[in-house]
Order: C-alpha cells, then sequence, then structure tokens
C-alpha cells in the first residue's frame, strides 16, 4: 500500500476514506519513522551522497548509513565499558 497523502486539490470522497483507514495511517506512521531514522543517519553520520541510481542508490545509501550508525553505536558502548573498568582499578 502506497501511503502517500494527496497533495493540493479538492479530495475526492473515496480518497478521504482512503487516507482515513487505519492501515493508511499506520503506513504513514511507518514512513514518517523512517524518514526520521535516515535524516538522523545523513546528519549525525555523515552520509552524504551515493553516485548509483534508482532503487539500488536507495538500497546502498540506506544500508551503508545504518552500518556506520551500528558501528558508531557498538564503539560508543565499547568506549564507555572501558571507561567503567579503568575507573574501577
Amino acid at each position: 500500500m502506497v501511503c502517500i497523502p494527496q497533495s493540493g486539490g479538492k479530495r475526492a470522497p473515496e480518497r478521504e476514506a482512503y487516507e482515513k483507514a487505519p492501515a493508511f495511517k499506520q503506513g504513514q506512521r511507518f514512513r514518517a519513522g523512517i524518514e526520521g531514522r535516515i535524516s538522523v543517519l545523513f546528519r549525525g553520520r555523515g552520509m552524504k551522497r551515493c553516485l548509483a541510481e534508482g532503487i539500488e542508490r536507495f538500497e546502498l545509501l540506506v544500508g551503508a548509513a545504518v552500518l556506520a550508525n551500528n558501528l558508531m553505536n557498538i564503539a560508543s558502548l565499547l568506549t564507555k565499558r572501558a571507561h567503567r573498568y579503568r575507573r574501577a582499578a
């Protein structure tokens, strides 16, 4: 299901009903979460540009951003753990 709301113009009654459906609203929440996460990965992790095009570009860029984010989180956790052990000694 595509969960992109109609932009501009008067909505037909069928479209109004479609956009008020629970499945559409759930898709909107999911989409907003994904877009927010991608934004954080690009801003916070320095992901800028991918030269591939189309769906391949999207998959590569998001995959690389998620991998970079996970590695940064692991490094942060290991750093915190190392500091905790040094202070105890």
